[in-house]
């Protein structure tokens, strides 16, 4: 699962893309719809059993529509943030509940052994570790849907507005607040050292391993990125050429730190990552091609075409990546379970062997004893230093033979 979530979070900046306000044309209109939906899929189907309608009233419900038609094929079909979120939401109610439980076990581990276990095994797992990733794998549903209810929003009209309207706008508050100060949280975390503890290394994961210079601050930049990227869609929703410039420059400068830096502990992900941020810059030069194209048709279908093109080709290339990862694991599992099996094996045989070399000796000092109170050999034949040692092993050998029969 860490890994699918990877992969829509490295696709996430070059998908975000098309919410840009320049049009694609044609067939490539429909296919970029798709691919959106794909990656903003409302995974448990809110709208089917959730009733966050009845939040607000029928005519404030009518009034509602999405920014524009690109933010509406987006899956930001709305200006209320509940509506936005969608399965975000749900999963936002159940990391404040687990929190909120962890909380609970805290004060009740002083009078309860129980409470206690239970405060230790989600203290290390959920209450860092696991906040972390939910913020960073979360993080651009949040910040896109809480900012559109923001800017959507009249401050002067509040007032007058149903509690739910008033309710989306401060919960949008907490919410864009949230995610601005948790890259401030994330920040003052890895320069203070802390990253380097278990419950901390979430923000630094898969980064290089002398985390030194810029590479241990890559989450943060990421965040950052997706941040600015935030402001220019939705600041500038009717500024299509400006949106155009800022994000092409944003890109330029992500290719040349991400060539520069080369974060990642794993070559391959470097090569992904780098590879990720060119089809973006190429996808902004097309589209800047697409926006002077003008009235040729011909022309603007096939700039379009290319745009999904580019698409479809860094999403192959990312998925190929997730494959060959999940390959490696299981080859990996495989040759440390054999080899494991390997080891056990060998132990038992080198135990089996010991044993088959002790049983012998064991049975054939007693049977000497044996035949020595006996009278068959003297004793002092045993201890003669005359009988060279060999001998001695021989008719020892001999007549332990002989017993045996």
């Amino acid at each position: 699962m860490n890994l699918i979530w990877a992969l829509i979070n490295d696709l996430s900046f070059l998908v975000s893309l098309a919410l840009i306000s320049i049009p694609i044309p044609g067939i490539a209109s429909s296919i970029q719809s798709l691919l959106s939906t794909l990656f903003y899929l409302d995974l448990l189907m809110t709208d089917q059993w959730l009733p966050i309608e009845k939040s607000v009233t029928e005519g404030e419900l009518e009034e509602d529509s999405a920014l524009n038609l690109l933010f509406e094929s987006q899956g930001f079909q709305s200006r209320i943030v509940l509506l936005n979120l969608g399965s975000s939401l749900v999963f936002l109610v159940i990391q404040v509940m687990l929190l909120l439980y962890t909380f609970l076990m805290k004060v009740l581990s002083s009078v309860s052994l129980i409470a206690k276990k239970q405060f230790i095994f989600l203290e290390g797992r959920l209450l860092w570790g696991g906040t972390i990733r939910f913020i960073i794998q979360q993080f651009q549903p949040f910040i896109f849907s809480s900012f559109i209810n923001i800017t959507s929003t009249s401050l002067s009209d509040l007032q007058t507005q149903s509690l739910g309207l008033r309710f989306n706008f401060y919960l949008s508050a907490i919410i864009f607040a949230g995610t601005l100060f948790s890259i401030i949280v994330f920040y003052s975390i890895i320069i203070s050292g802390k990253a380097e503890q278990s419950k901390y290394s979430t923000l630094i994961d898969g980064l290089k391993s002398d985390r030194r210079g810029f590479a241990q601050y890559w989450t943060i930049w990421t965040l950052v990125k997706w941040s600015l990227m935030c402001f220019v869609l939705i600041l500038l929703k009717d500024c299509p050429a400006l949106q155009v410039q800022l994000l092409t420059l944003l890109s330029i400068f992500s290719t040349m730190l991400q060539f520069k830096v080369q974060p990642m502990d794993c070559a391959l992900e470097n090569a992904i990552c780098l590879f990720n941020e060119l089809m973006a810059t190429f996808y902004l030069y097309v589209l800047i091609s697409l926006a002077i194209a003008g009235e040729d048709t011909s022309l603007r279908e096939n700039l379009g075409l290319s745009l999904i093109s580019i698409l479809l080709f860094a999403l192959f290339v990312n998925v190929m990546k997730v494959i060959i990862q999940i390959i490696i694991d299981i080859v990996k599992k495989i040759i440390k379970k054999w080899c494991s099996n390997t080891r056990v094996v060998w132990l038992r045989r080198q135990q089996v062997s010991k044993d088959v070399y002790r049983v012998p000796r064991l049975r054939l000092e007693s049977n000497v004893e044996g035949l020595v109170r006996e009278g068959q050999i003297n004793k002092t034949d045993l201890n003669s230093n005359d009988m060279p040692q060999q001998s001695r092993r021989i008719v020892a050998q001999d007549v332990t033979l002989q017993e045996l029969i």
